[in-house]
């Protein structure tokens, strides 16, 4: 195996893959909402958000706990081959058990049953989980065959979109595009991994992983809760045009989200290596992160409390304006749950304390629980947004009680003065440009030049995460004298 692959590669490629992942349902959604309307996409949405459930059962927390094994163990060919098998093992067990449970529900219920076609079709997600190993890849930091593979049937599936999705009634075509892109990106990554480990069934111990997956099944239950359960409310409570208002001002800030996680998600098999190795590098690379997030983050609220009315109504319509506003809702969520993610989950995955992760995310799910029976009863999607804002903010602040004696965040200060600075200026720049006339033109001066402005003034600020990537750049394009950063 390859070591030391660059983190900034690695997060390049990590980036594209994660942006591809959610810009293709975006890019789709774009399409499908003018032609579906709002009760079709709500149907489809509906039947995802069920079927969600199942999925997260079926993975038994196995691509968290995969991603960590796999990495500590990539350089020893017997363990690795062990741990694969096993762990690959368990997952078809658990997805053929959970992928049974799924029909008996739907055949069992009168709500499920009156669109059991649209069901039957979304459901095949849970099968596929059976030939789900991307934690393989992930745990060896194979970034750039999971971007390049993910791509091609992005491609393919967008194609098959575009030609056969032509009026309100091909809801069920619409459905099946995910299925689609997921069944190829699954079956070739089984083929492919015959290159870099052997399945076996021979002197298997499956007991062995069980403890720790079955905490982290309960953990990624109780956090996919925050969404799944908004829409499930919804449905339930609420019409299904509500159910696509809440998922179109999701789908946007779930592409924000990615891009501010890819870099959690980047370091968590290095993070791995060095809590074992060097602690103190184990913290600088935690401090590092932190600054990417507050960095990148702090500019996207500002661009979606600027401009997110305009940007819904020009790729849905103006049927859709609502999802602005759960959008402006969702936006505080750029900071605080990839730092609860950064330093609460994965910094307790990593030190081996798995097991206490339950607790944050159980009162979080109790407090979306709570939150979202009052809030969808009184505002509809707005209060599910509202409920999954305050859940989340319980869940960051429990996991950093619990993690806080196992890391040291190291010279934060001056990083969050000069995302201050910029930000002033950028939203100077921003409301400057706002007396200008409406326009495709101004919003795109808006975007570029407040991008600009904001990490320009980080540059000039001498800021170390800006200043290292500049450098980077000079240096990819011809060299030149680095910039003298100074220690926050």
């Amino acid at each position: 195996m390859k070591q030391n692959k660059s983190l900034t590669k690695n997060s390049i490629f990590y980036i594209i893959y994660n942006i591809l992942n959610i810009i293709f349902p975006f890019v789709t959604g774009i399409y499908a909402a003018r032609i579906l309307l709002p009760e079709n996409i709500g149907m489809v949405e509906s039947a995802r958000n069920l079927v969600q459930y199942f999925v997260i059962l079926s993975f038994l927390g196995i691509p968290t706990y995969g991603l960590r094994e796999i990495s500590k163990n990539k350089n020893n060919k017997n363990e690795l081959n062990k741990t694969y098998s096993e762990l690959l093992t368990i997952n078809f067990i658990s997805t053929c058990i959970f992928g049974i449970l799924y029909l008996i529900i739907i055949f069992s219920f009168p709500i499920y049953k009156q669109d059991i076609v649209l069901y039957l079709l979304t459901g095949i997600l849970i099968f596929l989980n059976i030939f789900n190993n991307s934690w393989l890849y992930e745990g060896l930091e194979e970034f750039k065959y999971i971007m390049l593979r993910n791509l091609i049937f992005k491609i393919f599936s967008f194609l098959i979109l575009i030609l056969f999705v032509k009026n309100t009634n091909d809801y069920l075509i619409y459905a099946s595009i995910t299925i689609i892109g997921t069944a190829g990106n699954y079956i070739l990554n089984i083929f492919h991994s015959r290159k870099i480990v052997k399945f076996t069934l021979k002197n298997l111990k499956l007991k062995r992983h069980m403890k720790s997956i079955i905490y982290l099944v309960v953990v990624n239950l109780a956090i996919e809760i925050y969404t799944l359960l908004d829409i499930t409310m919804l449905n339930l409570l609420c019409e299904k045009s509500n159910v696509a208002y809440y998922s179109y001002g999701m789908k946007i800030y779930r592409i924000l989200y990615q891009i501010v996680n890819t870099f959690t998600i980047v370091v968590v098999p290095r993070l791995s290596l060095l809590y074992q190795e060097r602690e103190e590098a184990f913290n600088e690379l935690l401090s590092k992160t932190c600054k990417i997030i507050l960095i990148l983050a702090v500019p996207m609220i500002i661009g979606i409390l600027s401009i997110s009315d305009y940007v819904i109504c020009m790729l849905y319509g103006e049927a859709y304006i609502t999802s602005s506003y759960v959008l402006k809702i969702l936006s505080i969520l750029l900071i605080i749950s990839p730092i609860g993610y950064l330093l609460g989950s994965r910094v307790l995955l990593v030190t081996g304390n798995e097991k206490k992760m339950i607790l944050p995310v159980t009162v979080g799910a109790i407090t979306n629980i709570i939150l979202n029976s009052i809030l969808i009863n009184i505002c509809q999607e707005m209060g599910a947004a509202v409920a999954s804002v305050i859940s989340e903010i319980v869940v960051m602040v429990i996991y950093l009680l619990l993690s806080k004696k196992h890391f040291k965040i190291k010279n934060i200060r001056k990083t969050v003065y000069n995302i201050v600075t910029a930000s002033v200026i950028m939203t100077s720049y921003i409301l400057l440009i706002s007396i200008m006339g409406n326009g495709i033109i101004k919003y795109i001066i808006l975007v570029i030049g407040s991008i600009l402005v904001y990490f320009t003034i980080l540059l000039v600020l001498k800021n170390d995460i800006v200043c290292e990537f500049y450098d980077k750049i000079k240096l990819k394009v011809g060299g030149g004298k680095k910039w003298k950063i100074m220690k926050n």
